[in-house]
């Protein structure tokens, strides 16, 4: 592979000349649409979650009870952790129409969630203690184990780190696929692998919660089957934060692939060993 100049090769009687800005900008536009078109299939994953949620509304009460017992047994509360029963008031129910409405979805009873530097569970106790024990899992790994804790930490890292390989994917490749590659070749040739793996801390971590909020179900003295439906109901739970590992991952992977096919050196056949190939060069 012979360099002939900052962007055109040579090599084994090819040449090899840079595209053309009209293909590079078809390049980026069918790779932006691809990529959210790829993101736009991770509600699909977060429905099945949603829709057992609400079901569970009805539910609650064969599980509040269980819920604050195993919130007694864990030792979290000596650990500084509180429960928040957070509801709607009369006054966010008139503020719904005009303004965004800070933890609106926990006060719906559709989330919950523990926040770490308040050492807090936040839900709604009224609709959503089926979800508090995974919480409580989200308490034991940032307060009681060192590896949870870590990957606790990478959660947000691992959502920049995405973000960014997003962003690689739609990076021209401005050397042959045959061109001698540095570190920076590498990382975009493997955007869609590397965004996924930043993602899958955020993903044991998630499993690792439901596990340890499971256990202290169980230790609460919860029925079997309502055992059984916690299993059903958080395996839904981790389908969405999987399901949007795997379609970020597949997304700047999809991207970075649109983007290499219309950016690319084209290769061109030299006709002749003693005629002078002729260059064009963007600029």
């Amino acid at each position: 592979m012979t360099r002939i100049s900052d962007n055109m090769y040579g090599y084994d009687g090819y040449v090899y000349i840079p595209r053309s800005k009209n293909d590079a900008t078809t390049g980026f536009i069918l790779a932006s649409m691809a990529s959210s078109a790829i993101m736009g299939t991770m509600p699909l994953f977060t429905k099945p979650f949603m829709k057992q949620m609400k079901q569970e509304h009805s539910n609650n009460h064969l599980y509040k009870d269980a819920f604050f017992k195993s919130f007694d047994i864990s030792g979290l509360k000596e650990k500084g952790v509180r429960i928040l029963d957070t509801q709607f008031t009369a006054l966010d129910r008139l503020a719904a129409d005009k303004k965004q409405i800070i933890d609106r979805d926990i006060k719906a009873g559709l989330n919950a969630c523990y926040a770490p530097n308040q050492k807090v569970v936040k839900l709604n106790a009224e609709k959503a203690t089926i979800s508090g024990f995974h919480e409580l899992g989200h308490a034991m790994n940032n307060l009681k184990g060192r590896f949870s804790k870590i990957l606790q930490k990478c959660r947000y890292p691992g959502y920049t780190i995405a973000g960014l390989m997003g962003t690689v994917a739609l990076f021209s490749a401005s050397k042959p696929k045959d061109a001698p590659k540095d570190l920076d070749d590498h990382i975009r040739d493997n955007c869609g692998k590397i965004a996924f793996i930043a993602m899958l801390p955020t993903v044991a971590e998630e499993a690792l919660a439901s596990y340890k909020g499971i256990k202290l179900a169980q230790k609460s003295g919860l029925d079997k089957s309502l055992i059984k439906n916690l299993k059903k109901f958080y395996s839904k739970a981790l389908l969405t934060y999987a399901g949007n590992a795997v379609a970020t991952g597949l997304a700047v992977f999809a991207a970075s692939k649109i983007t290499e096919y219309f950016t690319r050196p084209e290769k061109v056949k030299v006709q002749s060993s003693s005629a002078q190939p002729h260059f064009y060069q963007e600029g």
